[in-house]
């Protein structure tokens, strides 16, 4: 028997399902394109899109809400990271997802009892001494039932959702339709591979439906944390754990976005937020191994000890389902410092530099503008906290960026997906728990630590060594370089290449505007013309119906220009 035919369950309804959710991702798509990139911008109907766009996707969050709820899996994973995005989504919208990881439907318990009795070869009442039926949560891909072992130890126990592994190749399969049709779409495909980034989703994902990985990874994330006396990890019961089940100590706490709960047991919450953003320092430059699922529903704190004197009480994170993780390569973790030095040093180059060894930013990327560019982010976002950054003046900031945003030189490599996403949802926890919390201060002492650990010992040596030989490989290559030089100018072959951006986008945007210009006046001409034929009693439709195109050709942007 397998496991999906523990007891009698009804087929999957494939087709529909792949159907439901590419269906909607298409709508969504198609409705930003025609909304923001194409009827955005123009001037005459730029100020309806503006104030309808809240509505607008609060419409398209609700009904993500919906879909999420009725399908579950894949859904309810993308829901949980966007409802947490409290730094980038309008608050309405938050607020149609947030409860996405509360509202997840139960298993009937019939089905979670027949998963671990076959999962463990014994009937319920002989491993438990209590089991309690009504599940303590339920999650995208399994549920959480507190149960106590024989010989009083109290545990909890995650069972997977029957099925499951079938309902996320059908999310996958349907997600992975929607990247293969965007990739079309230029900017996308010339800044990332979006089928890639699918595959490496659907890599983690699928590694999360098998709990004796999340078990390693558990006790991997408990030895990188032996030492903080804030970081907690529940202990895993190997002898009770399966693929498809995981029993681990009983942990009791409030979750991280209960704010009233936090401020009712005297946690301070700006400590709480500074203490969270430490440990994913730690985890991403340090460690190399992160925890990518850090959503409300998987961070609880439990206080500890008796209060201080100032009030305030000592508390513990517990970090929970460690399905999702990912590792970073040494080559990645020392860029992404490099980046963090820049950035609270204010060195633009540096930030660059890091940016570019991890690729990150595009090859003909023009440091000069990138530079600008970073300057006016610094002049608007550093030394900021939270809280000021999200009252900023977003259309001075937007507008001294207009150069950059409109060639958009970065692009997202795989290897970076489930850190970006990670990255996203600790900034939302983050804004939610303190306002006032000021990433640069925190982040300082670190970069510096980063910063005295380049240029001494070891690590100074290697890198001359390193310099040195890339100095040798260059000036061996001299000799060569030159020679071609001289035989391309000998032969007269020799092409200067200038760059003049502003100048050249300019040009492009007058060529544009005179194509629009044309046709508006053949448009008109044609609807002069059809009129006198009219006056004459002379019916030509046709000339009506070509003028019209010729209208809307030339008031509607062209798709090589977005």
């Amino acid at each position: 028997m397998s496991k999906t035919e523990l007891v009698s369950l009804p087929n999957v309804p494939r087709r529909r399902r792949f159907f439901r959710v590419a269906w909607f991702f298409v709508r969504l798509v198609a409705h930003i394109i025609v909304w923001d990139l194409l009827l955005g911008r123009q001037f005459w109907f730029r100020w309806y899109a503006d104030r309808t766009r809240i509505e607008r996707y609060r419409r398209f969050s609700r009904r993500f809400r919906d879909l999420a709820i009725d399908l579950g899996g894949v859904m309810i994973k993308l829901g949980q990271f966007a409802s947490t995005r409290v730094d980038v989504l309008p608050p309405a919208v938050v607020e149609d997802l947030i409860g996405l990881q509360d509202e997840v439907s139960p298993v009937p318990f019939r089905l979670i009892q027949a998963t671990i009795e076959h999962e463990l070869s014994q009937p319920l009442n002989q491993i438990f001494s209590t089991f309690e039926r009504e599940p303590i949560a339920a999650a995208s891909f399994g549920q959480v039932h507190f149960a106590t072992l024989h010989g009083d130890q109290p545990i909890a126990i995650k069972i997977q959702r029957p099925q499951i592994e079938q309902f996320v190749e059908i999310d996958i399969a349907a997600l992975r339709w929607v990247a293969s049709w965007m990739q079309y779409y230029g900017p996308i495909r010339r800044r990332t591979d979006l089928p890639a980034l699918i595959e490496e989703f659907s890599r983690i994902t699928l590694r999360e439906l098998d709990y004796l990985s999340e078990a390693d990874h558990a006790e991997r994330f408990q030895r990188n944390f032996a030492g903080n006396d804030h970081i907690y990890v529940p202990k895993i019961q190997r002898d009770y754990s399966t693929e498809r089940i995981l029993v681990m100590e009983r942990i009791e706490g409030i979750k991280i976005s209960e704010y009233a709960a936090l401020d009712a047991a005297g946690i301070d919450r700006l400590d709480l937020a500074e203490k969270l953003y430490l440990a994913y320092l730690q985890q991403c430059f340090t460690d190399g191994f992160f925890h990518a699922d850090p959503h409300p529903g998987n961070l609880f704190v439990r206080p500890v000890g008796e209060r201080l004197a100032n009030g305030k009480q000592p508390f513990v994170i517990t970090f929970l389902d460690f399905g999702m993780v990912d590792s970073i390569p040494q080559s990645v973790m020392d860029g992404l410092a490099t980046i963090a030095a820049g950035v609270v040093m204010r060195e633009p180059q540096r930030m660059i530099d890091g940016a570019r060894s991890i690729g990150v930013v595009m090859p003909n990327a023009n440091d000069q503008q990138l530079r600008q560019a970073l300057e006016i982010w610094f002049s608007y976002t550093y030394g900021r906290t939270i809280r000021e950054l999200q009252q900023i003046d977003v259309e001075g900031f937007v507008g001294g960026l207009s150069e950059l945003l409109y060639d958009l030189p970065f692009q997202l490599p795989q290897s970076l997906l489930f850190l970006g996403r990670t990255v996203g949802i600790i900034g939302g926890v983050a804004a939610g728990l303190a306002p006032d919390f000021d990433i640069f201060s925190v982040t300082k002492p670190f970069a510096l630590r980063f910063i005295r650990e380049q240029t001494s010992g070891r690590d100074l040596r290697e890198r001359v060594i390193n310099e040195g030989r890339e100095l040798i490989t260059d000036l061996s290559q001299i000799p060569r370089h030159a020679k071609q030089f001289y035989a391309k100018a000998a032969q007269g072959d020799l092409q200067v290449r200038t760059e003049i951006v502003k100048l050249e986008r300019t040009t492009k945007r007058i060529e544009r505007a005179f194509s629009r210009l044309t046709a508006g006046i053949a448009a008109s001409a044609l609807m002069i013309s059809a009129s006198i034929l009219q006056t004459m009693q002379i019916d030509n439709p046709w000339m009506w119906w070509l003028a019209g195109g010729l209208l809307v050709w030339a008031l509607l942007p062209r798709f090589k220009d977005i």
